[in-house]
């Protein structure tokens, strides 16, 4: 060993010498490679946060609004096999489907019924223990969703360091007043990015109407019934949702025991309007005698962001640098004819990246004020400081040529390293510099 480290010493030596004998040579060719590897960063990717395998994915399944609760459950015991028996890389499924107990015929009536909703979280094996990625995993669970006749809509999301600590998808923020106009743009604009590469999972955040039953109290029929408001939608409720007519308490547990009509007697229209009330004479009135039921769909939920009516395109990047992604999302939104009181914006992961960019652009010139300043003040020189820095742009040399070799994207972790390369490059160049002043 130390007979290679004298080899090395003497080589190094002999290399400096030769530098110093061709300055002019040296120094034309650091400048030419320093500003070659400029252009590098042009074809490197970027993106928020790098990619980590967490070995966890998770995946949110809708089949067609209205689905019973029953056919919800056998789709997502058809999906769970599949996935137990296709996919060995996986440890442990949890599943959800629909709602459960009271909530379920509450949905009825509150519009925001979630039968036909399936949830799967999945937990894979070890990196060492599998040989497909999350992400390959991820891509192929989508593929078999795709086949599922009953399935509409479905988003399989990989869980990464991006959307721990920020957004892990691309989104286009569409604000106008109009519902209409909004969502033709939203639905016209997802079309499009069906077919740009490496985009998944393309949702609209504005649902579609949903089906409730509406019952609309005739306040005359009512006074003359001798009810009112208060105890009709009180009868209603208990034998809908149940009420709680005592407690059951065993081993330290309490429980609730609910009494309510068997679910045979509220599944439909007529099981509704013969729900009977009891007014205070003791007479039994039909609720269909009091009321109209109607079966009516309601309009959608209203997002705002900056009180301004608001419809999001959100998409999954996979496989994809989030500048080539934003780039082919741009010229999908120049194709489309867009009115005047409509306004189209991306974020989501491009904000974020753009944002942490710019944060991070301020931090390194703080930084070199700041060393500046500290070296300013021990060497007690203005003109030793401007010496030393100047080996800091040739460090970004090397940062360009690791990302590109290395196939790595410009993140945050990568920014926050060159940062960090900047004290050492300083400190390396100030004992070289105290070693010359010897």
């Amino acid at each position: 060993i130390g007979l290679g480290l004298d080899k090395l010493n003497n080589g190094y030596e002999r290399l400096l010498r030769w530098a110093l004998r061709h300055k002019a040579l040296v120094v034309t060719g650091a400048v030419a490679i320093f500003f070659s590897s400029l252009f590098l960063f042009a074809v490197i990717d970027t993106e928020f946060m790098p990619e980590a395998d967490q070995s966890s994915l998770s995946a949110t399944i809708e089949l067609q609004t209205g689905t019973r609760s029953d056919s919800t459950n056998l789709t997502a015991i058809k999906i769970t096999n599949l996935i137990k028996e296709e996919y060995p890389e996986v440890e442990r499924v949890t599943t959800t489907a629909g709602t459960a107990g009271q909530a379920r015929i509450r949905s009825m009536f509150s519009g925001s019924s979630s039968n036909h909703t399936i949830n799967l979280s999945l937990r894979l094996y070890d990196m060492n223990q599998r040989e497909r990625s999350v992400w390959d995993i991820a891509e192929a669970l989508r593929t078999d969703l795709s086949e599922f006749p009953e399935v509409i809509k479905y988003s399989v999301s990989v869980s990464d360091l991006s959307a721990m600590m920020g957004s892990s998808t691309v989104t286009v923020n569409i604000f106008g007043y109009e519902f209409e106009s909004t969502n033709a743009i939203a639905e016209e604009l997802a079309g499009k990015m069906k077919n740009i590469e490496g985009a998944r999972d393309i949702e609209i955040s504005r649902d579609k109407s949903k089906p409730e039953f509406q019952i609309l109290l005739d306040q005359e029929k009512m006074s003359q019934h001798g009810l009112n408001t208060a105890t009709v939608s009180t009868y209603i409720k208990n034998r809908v949702t149940g009420m709680t007519a005592s407690y059951f308490r065993e081993s330290g547990y309490e429980y609730d025991i609910i009494v309510r009509f068997k679910r045979k007697y509220t599944s439909s229209l007529t099981d509704i309007e013969n729900i009977g009330i009891m007014n205070a004479q003791g007479k039994l009135i039909r609720l269909g005698e009091i009321a109209e039921i109607k079966e009516y769909w309601s309009p959608p939920s209203i997002d705002r962001r900056g009180k301004e009516r608001v419809v999001s395109v959100t998409i999954t990047p996979y496989q994809r640098s989030l500048t080539d992604l934003n780039n082919d999302i741009l010229a999908a939104i120049d194709e489309i004819d867009i009115p005047s009181d409509v306004y189209v914006e991306v974020s989501g992961a491009v904000e974020d990246m753009r944002d942490s960019m710019v944060d991070l652009s301020m931090i390194l010139v703080l930084s070199l004020i700041l060393v500046y300043l500290v070296m300013a003040s021990q060497f007690e020189s203005l003109k030793m400081p401007l010496i030393i820095m100047f080996a800091i742009p040739f460090s970004f040399t090397g940062v360009a040529l690791a990302l590109f070799l290395t196939g790595t994207s410009i993140n945050v972790i990568a920014g926050i390293g060159a940062i960090m390369l900047v004290g050492i490059v300083v400190k390396n160049a100030i004992v070289l510099v105290d070693y010359m002043n010897l």
